[in-house]
């Protein structure tokens, strides 16, 4: 096998079916099953390259910063949880090996908070850095895998990537929620594809995102269904390649499974779980799913009517609905550009059919793989959720995160095929009708990241002049001027104040208990423990007092 020869724009990676005569690509001899090789070529420079990583890296921190640094934006209980399992972890009172309170969602966020709260003072901001810092990796680690293996340019990589880069208000708050895994199945996604003829690298890599959020499963499927549709995966080599990748996979997670009796399952000073105790990532899977045929045929269509059109910021939502805003949020107009972008790339794609992509063997040019590979990411894990139980819901959004892939693969492979470099079809060999299409895709994806950009423009500027108020915070900051220490109140309200007043306010409630020394604590105070609720007080009550909506409540 040759070398392609150094040229400016986009090359053709070589495959193990071809041979160049001359710096042409010609079809060689006729092979067995698929053998795929991709051969990194130069695309485009490596300026333009980092220029679009960085435009990237500005979106990103643009969808992210009202979340970061405004804590009323959107923070609850859950990602309160997170925080103090770092806060305990950096004092060195706890090894939280997993989110408290369960056995499973393995407890990477609050190991990285850890390291940002050695260094600050714990705060909301200091919670989601690494989030976002994970965000911006992905986008860059996005943008080269396109242009090295899917061979783009660096502006139609650009481009491409703007579906994840350029997300609206709603799904960007989800990117850096921390709920014990996110944003983390997407950036494994990514590095999964990069280790994929790796197998001890592949089958730890794998093991490791599936222990922490299970959605990673949904990468290593795309692969493997890629595998199989170019009978890669039949032949001898990548069977033993899967077997040895199972092994390590078994044994990655045996190994984690017999650390966890030296986990702090309920916080500090909490007795070790034992290891038959709870439930696991794997039972989590086989206990969430309804295969009933009508469920998923119900569930699809509700993902399809609501959460696909909020999650890419269409479909207008009411003020103060999944995030903490006086607008409303969505930009109904922006489907149109959607609408232009996407059905181009399907007519670029797929108008004579998948030709170019042959069962049971490789394809003419593997440049599609990546794109592809993105695709079926994404709507596996669409799919995945719509075969669960009681999802229809907005704020299952978050389970379904890896959606934001899948019209990056579709634009991606459209502009793959409408590539010089890409074997001329009837529908798309015009050049004419390739500058069309190409147009009419990137032309569709600006205006929508635009629109999607301007939106968190509207919301920077409200959080900037006329912040919503962060009721969690006043209640916080008077409970501690009135020297409540110890107390009882909601789940979502406890552990939220909790954090937010750096453990000066222990409350906890009274059941879904995740850190039992807060509990121990309330018990221990008896009638002296501060009970914060929605109720008015006993009229005995020398010392009650109402906090916004919340009454607080000690018979002293």
């Amino acid at each position: 096998m040759t070398r392609a020869p150094a040229r400016a724009g986009p090359a053709t990676p070589d495959v193990r079916t071809m041979r160049e005569v001359g710096g042409a690509p010609v079809p060689g001899p006729p092979a067995g099953p698929a053998d795929l090789v991709l051969t990194p070529v130069r695309s485009s420079s490596s300026l333009a390259c980092w220029l679009a990583i960085l435009a990237a890296a500005a979106l990103i921190v643009l969808r992210s910063w009202v979340f970061l640094h405004y804590e009323q934006a959107d923070f609850d209980a859950d990602q309160a949880i997170v925080g103090l399992m770092a806060l305990h972890l950096s004092e060195g009172r706890a090894w939280p090996l997993f989110f408290y309170g369960q056995l499973y969602m393995m407890g990477v966020q609050a190991w990285m908070a850890a390291l940002v709260f050695l260094a600050s003072a714990p705060t909301v901001f200091g919670l989601k850095l690494p989030l976002l810092l994970i965000n911006v990796a992905t986008g860059a680690l996005l943008i080269r895998l396109l242009v090295r293996d899917a061979g783009l340019r660096a502006w139609q990589a650009g481009v491409a990537s703007l579906w994840f880069v350029a997300l609206p208000p709603v799904t960007a708050s989800r990117m850096v929620q921390a709920q014990g895994g996110t944003i983390e199945p997407l950036f494994y996604g990514l590095l999964l594809w990069m280790v994929r003829r790796r197998a001890v690298a592949f089958g730890l890599l794998f093991a490791f995102g599936f222990l922490q959020r299970e959605f990673t499963l949904f990468a290593a499927a795309a692969i493997v269904v890629l595998e199989a549709w170019t009978g890669e995966l039949f032949t001898r080599r990548r069977v033993a390649h899967w077997l040895v990748v199972a092994l390590v996979f078994l044994g990655a997670r045996q190994t984690v499974t017999l650390l966890r009796h030296t986990a702090s399952m309920f916080g500090p000073e909490a007795a070790p779980p034992r290891l038959e105790d709870g439930v696991t990532n794997v039972d989590l899977v086989a206990r969430s799913v309804c295969l009933a045929p009508g469920v998923m045929a119900s569930n699809l269509a509700w993902l399809g009517g609501h959460n696909v059109p909020t999650f890419f910021g269409v479909q207008a939502q009411p003020p103060g609905a999944l995030i903490l805003s006086a607008r409303p949020t969505g930009v109904p107009w922006a489907a149109v550009p959607l609408a232009l972008a996407g059905l181009a790339a399907l007519v670029a794609v797929a108008r004579r059919g998948l030709r170019w992509l042959p069962p049971g063997r490789a394809p003419d040019d593997p440049r599609v793989l990546l794109p592809l590979m993105l695709l079926l990411t994404g709507l596996f894990g669409l799919g995945g959720v719509a075969t669960g139980c009681n999802v229809q819901s907005l704020f299952t959004i978050r389970y379904h995160l890896l959606l934001a892939f899948a019209p990056v693969g579709l634009t991606a492979l459209a502009f793959v095929r409408l590539s010089p470099a890409a074997p001329v079809s009837p529908d798309v060999g015009h050049p004419a009708t390739r500058r069309t299409l190409s147009f009419a895709i990137g032309l569709g994806c600006v205006a929508w990241a635009g629109a999607m950009a301007w939106s968190h423009v509207q919301l920077l500027r409200e959080y900037r002049s006329t912040p919503p108020p962060s009721a969690y915070r006043v209640l916080a900051d008077d409970l501690v001027a009135h020297g409540d220490r110890y107390g009882w109140a909601s789940y979502w309200v406890s552990y939220h104040v909790d954090f937010l007043s750096r453990e000066r306010v222990q409350l906890s409630p009274s059941s879904a208990i995740r850190i039992g020394e807060y509990t121990r604590q309330a018990l221990k105070a008896g009638p002296h423990a501060t009970v914060v609720g929605s109720d008015p007080c006993d009229p005995s009550d020398r010392v009650a007092r109402k906090v916004l909506h919340w009454w607080v409540c000690r018979h002293d």
